[in-house]
């Protein structure tokens, strides 16, 4: 019988409370989702990617990531405390002009000034003038099951999020 990582579980939570935004609430479609066994490396990803229903102008997208030493901390008890996985939650949207420190505050204004947050602009040259704008949060720390209400409690951090980035997208 298998026995489920964290990964698992914590993938399991997140699916979970996003598709029934999706299909109970109808709040939000789910346009993509992946998720990645590398047997190479050993390493476990999966990310969801949703839009809110009534505007598909923002796309987020929440991912987990497991890497060998994760699973090593916690299958063979190495550093228990440093067992599980990372989250990353990363909003995308095409744009013409957008003041980066405007997108900045807007998210710290949602989310609070300790996190960690991050913009990639992409522009293929001479294709158009509009650019691809990422904002990546990255929460900088490992979680396992004792996070699971942190990570519900992000929803409607998320949500608002998405409703706020709407306007600088074109």
């Amino acid at each position: 019988m298998f026995d489920p990582t964290i990964f698992d579980n914590l993938k399991t939570v997140v699916e979970g409370a996003i598709y029934d935004l999706d299909i109970s609430d109808e709040l939000i479609t789910v346009v993509d989702r992946s998720d990645v066994v590398d047997l190479a490396k050993f390493t476990r990803a999966y990310a969801l990617s949703f839009q809110l229903r009534h505007a598909h102008e923002v796309t987020c997208t929440i991912s987990l990531a497991m890497t060998l030493q994760h699973i090593a901390n916690e299958l063979l008890y190495e550093d228990v405390t440093h067992a599980g996985c990372t989250v990353t939650v990363s909003f995308s949207f095409l744009a013409t002009d957008v003041d980066g420190d405007d997108v900045e505050q807007t998210l710290k204004h949602i989310w609070g000034e300790h996190h960690i947050i991050l913009q990639t602009l992409t522009y293929t040259y001479g294709q158009n003038e509009r650019y691809t704008h990422e904002v990546t949060i990255d929460f900088g720390r490992t979680i396992n099951e004792s996070h699971v209400d942190d990570l519900l409690h992000m929803i409607p951090y998320i949500i608002r999020s998405l409703e706020q980035l709407q306007r600088y997208a074109t």
